[in-house]
């Protein structure tokens, strides 16, 4: 293991390690002393484009085949069932160019499951029947996908790319295109995996609060078992694009009830250097809101509601930057929608390089670089791992890239590139009408024409710098400022934090809108959340590049703002993001609330069975208040979590913007945590209208009471039977690709979600599965030794007292303490859990399976309504 060079570290308390193994595995290693989990990303520069042209799905079916049995762990299966002894989760995915396996579990388990996931990465058994069976569910969760409108869009783009290149084959897999026998399929499947499997293929990464010695070990045991044959390089695919389909009008049938477009250009050598940090400016550009930006020029024109924009990177330096609209306007329209984006670009082109403020961009690049990488880990590592495969070293934690700089020729370089001669419009429409011709798999209807469209030309003037994008929030003078000091509002709720919240340097600030007497129905909180979404647009950017991200979460009777990062700037983020939240909203950004809220209904709508019946879920056990139209900002009070360090001069700057928006903080502070609705013995069975033709089966398992004794007990018996759930009903029955068991503790009450959504059986074959699996768990969970109970009950608590000891685990502490929420008894709940006796975990086994409160909830298809 060698070590390799990194011109940088974050200042961040961790310690950081790039290493590559002897045979050329590249290893990021990331001990961290204050982290309350292990996790870990493997991934191998492996995917779709790679497999055999004849055998379409392989990849994805390969992914599936590790998890089922390899030479130390033949039991299929067993990996989750791992994961779980050690409270964790883990997820594979198969991508155009990449696979990647990642776990996060209990530190004290890193090291059993990186060996099991090891075995299975290096030693899978490919056994015909298990490739047969799970070639099953590869074509089960092909059929649920066709749901879903990416499947089909991507299926409809594959009629105009470059008949050579990978991004115009059919990739999801289904029966038909891994119809060889099965021998004949594990012998491909046993080549394919020999091929790309490689050390030099594929990068290892770990966070954890072990040493980085010891971290060093795990990774040097997987590395030792990886083939070392250097990997085969990928033949050129030629353009991405048919010279034909340039420029061209592409319209597809989506199962959406509402349209998407996009916009999508070829672009060549943007993924390193100059080119890459002229794309990074062009995307900041597109996607800010400001009246400069893209989204917010074609909002004034009244064209689109929303923009989003990514970019895909593929082999011989081509990569696809892809702009995605929701448009306010008629589809035969789009001539006025391409006149707007070519006329803003016109302007763009104008604006000089010189007088954009590129040192100071950079510098919020550097700050955020030196307080670390921020958020869940899982998150980040995945992104690192992107990095790691295919950044040099140097540039491996860059994760912001290089902002200052940008010289004029790549600048204007990159935006010849984006002409309206090798522009392609993509819109989707919701029927097939004048939608002649059908993608073959997925039956998607489409239409593709040349795009019969001139630009006219744009009015030939910069863009105004008073219009740019917020690159810059100036922290404001706190000792200019005289408010009310928060601690004399008795309807602000105050909760310091005595300590730093995620690592050094990095602070949390939580703002909880409370309504008493749980007077919020979930579409008026939706209303609210996207207003103020909208609200706090313009400041997302600069936060992002500061390193300090916004998250809105909304919950029965109250709506919350979470902001996390570096402390320098943080408390600037905050004074302007409530300051933007006290203005009074202007009628256009009320309208595209409305839009915006409209759009989630009807997402909520279409939405897969499961999806449906756990929305259903929350709406029984969360009745709605009967309070319409008192959802008013105005009638909310405040809880408010931040650091103890914050001097009081900041915390009444940030009062008086608040007592703005909620006049009602001069009264007592009286919010509760709405009621549970409490389930009668016996089962009640709902039906949900669902507009998908899969069968959803949900059952929903209530506790008796919310002891602190039943808390402990019922999440002791998720530990048990999650991974049987699985095991039973998808692994060894499969009766769907989605089966899932859960805990679910809603307002202190706690209970069990046993889910699953099915292409294949019906409610009735489901429904006796269930019912059968409940029947085997009964006799097997009778049939375990106390001691075995007891053993996982301290174990669980051993894990539970770990994560609240953590700083995040704390923060949710002073949360719940301060909120008079259930978390608050965490400690509690450890206690219960190492005082169990037979008699309470017989009667938690009781409760559930002799005498249940349950809901059970169905869907009900489209054609059946």
């Amino acid at each position: 293991m060698q070590p390799l060079e990194l011109p940088r570290l974050p200042n961040d308390g961790r310690h950081y390690q790039l290493y590559t193994a002897s045979n050329g595995l590249l290893c990021l290693l990331v001990s961290d002393p204050m982290a309350d989990a292990a996790s870990c990303v493997v991934q191998f520069r492996v995917g779709s484009h790679d497999e055999p042209k004849h055998l379409p799905g392989l990849a994805h079916l390969l992914e599936h085949m590790l998890f089922m049995g390899s030479a130390d762990y033949p039991q299929a299966g067993s990996f989750p069932q791992l994961v779980s002894q050690w409270s964790g989760r883990f997820n594979a995915s198969t991508a155009a160019q990449r696979t990647r396996y990642h776990f996060s579990v209990t530190p004290a388990g890193l090291d059993a499951c990186l060996a099991q996931l090891t075995d299975m990465l290096t030693a899978p058994l490919f056994s015909p029947e298990a490739v047969a069976a799970e070639r099953q569910v590869i074509d089960a969760e092909f059929h649920t996908r066709l749901a879903d409108d990416a499947l089909h869009e991507q299926a409809a783009l594959g009629q105009v790319f470059n008949p050579a290149h990978p991004l115009s084959r059919f990739s999801a897999g289904n029966l038909s295109t891994l119809g060889l026998e099965p021998e004949a399929l594990a012998k491909a499947l046993r080549a394919f995996h020999r091929r790309h499997y490689q050390a030099a293929n594929g990068c290892v990464l770990i966070h954890a609060p072990q040493p980085m010695a010891e971290l060093q070990l795990f990774a040097a045991r997987l590395a030792e078992r990886l083939p070392a044959q250097p990997q085969a390089p990928r033949l050129s695919p030629g353009p991405l694009f048919a010279p034909q389909a340039l420029p061209g009008l592409l319209r597809w049938q989506s199962c959406a009830q509402q349209n998407q477009w996009l916009l999508l250009f070829a672009l060549n050598n943007v993924q390193t250097g100059q080119g890459a940090s002229a794309l990074g400016w062009l995307c900041e550009w597109l996607a800010s809101p400001a009246p400069a930006g893209a989204l917010g020029w074609l909002r004034r024109q009244g064209l689109i509601a929303q923009l989003q924009v990514s970019t895909q990177h593929y082999t011989d330096q081509q990569s696809l930057l892809r702009i995605e609209f929701d448009p306010l306007i008629e589809d035969s329209d789009y001539p006025a929608l391409l006149n707007g984006f070519f006329s803003w670009l016109t302007a763009l082109r104008l604006t000089p390089i010189q007088a954009w403020p590129q040192a100071a961009r950079q510098q919020l690049a550097d700050q955020a670089f030196a307080h670390g990488l921020r958020g869940e880990p899982l998150h980040w590592l995945t992104m690192q791992a992107e990095r790691t495969l295919y950044q040099p070293p140097e540039q491996i934690l860059e994760s912001t890239g290089q902002w200052a700089g940008l010289d004029q020729p790549s600048w204007l370089g990159l935006l010849e590139q984006l002409q309206p001669e090798s522009v392609l419009l993509v819109q989707s429409q919701n029927d097939e009408t004048a939608l002649p011709q059908q993608a073959a798999w997925t039956r998607t209807h489409f239409a593709f024409s040349p795009l019969n469209w001139q630009p006219v030309a744009g009015h030939g003037q910069a863009l105004a710098e008073a219009d740019w994008p917020i690159w810059a929030v100036a922290e404001p003078e706190a000792e200019c400022h005289a408010g009310a000091d928060c601690n004399s509002l008795p309807g602000l709720r105050s909760i310091p934090l005595p300590i730093e919240s995620e690592g050094q340097g990095g602070d949390t600030v939580r703002l909880a809108w409370c309504w008493p007497e749980g007077r919020l129905d979930r579409y008026q909180r939706d209303r609210l959340k996207v207003l103020w979404n909208l609200q706090t647009e313009p400041l997302h950017g600069w936060a992002s590049a500061s390193g300090i991200s916004l998250a809105w979460q909304d919950q029965a009777g109250l709506i919350w703002l979470e902001l996390k990062g570096p402390r320098q700037g943080l408390r600037a983020g905050v004074a302007a993001v409530v300051a933007a939240l006290a203005r009074q909203p202007d009628p256009t950004l009320q309208h595209l609330a409305e839009h915006r809220h409209q759009r989630n209904l009807n997402e909520r709508r279409q939405a897969l069975p499961a999806y449906r019946l756990l929305e259903e879920l929350d709406i029984q056990l969360n009745p709605t208040p009967n309070n319409p139209g008192s959802a008013q900002p105005a009638a909310a009070q405040v809880a408010w979590l931040y650091p103890r360090q914050w001097q009081s001069e900041w915390l009444k700057l940030v009062t008086t913007s608040l007592q703005q928006l909620c006049p009602r903080l001069a009264e007592s502070f009286n919010w509760q945590p709405p009621a549970l609705r409490l389930l009668g013995e016996g089962t009640t069975t709902i039906r949900v209208d669902c507009q998908h033709a899969d069968r959803a089966y949900l059952l929903y398992c209530q506790a008796g009471s919310s002891s602190l004794a039943q808390r402990a007990s019922w999440q002791l018996l998720h530990r048990h039977i999650g991974s049987s759930f699985f095991d039973q009903l998808r692994t060894r029955q499969q009766l769907g690709y989605w089966v899932v068991a859960r805990y679910h503790e809603v307002a202190g009450t706690p209970g069990l979600i046993l889910l699953l959504q099915s292409p294949t059986h019906d409610h009735q074959q489901i429904e006796t599965a269930v019912s059968n699996w409940l029947e085997s768990e009964r006799k097997r969970l009778a049939e375990l030794h106390f001691a075995q109970i007891r053993h996982q009950a301290q174990q669980l608590a051993s894990h539970l007292r770990g994560q609240s000891r953590s700083p995040s685990g704390q923060l949710e502490l002073h949360w719940a303490q301060g909120l008079g929420l259930p978390g608050a008894a965490v400690n509690d709940v450890c206690t219960a859990l190492e005082q169990l006796t037979p008699a309470s975990w017989a009667e938690t086994l009781d409760d559930w399976l002799q005498r249940p409160r349950r809901l059970r909830l169905l869907s009900r298809p489209a054609q059946e309504n």
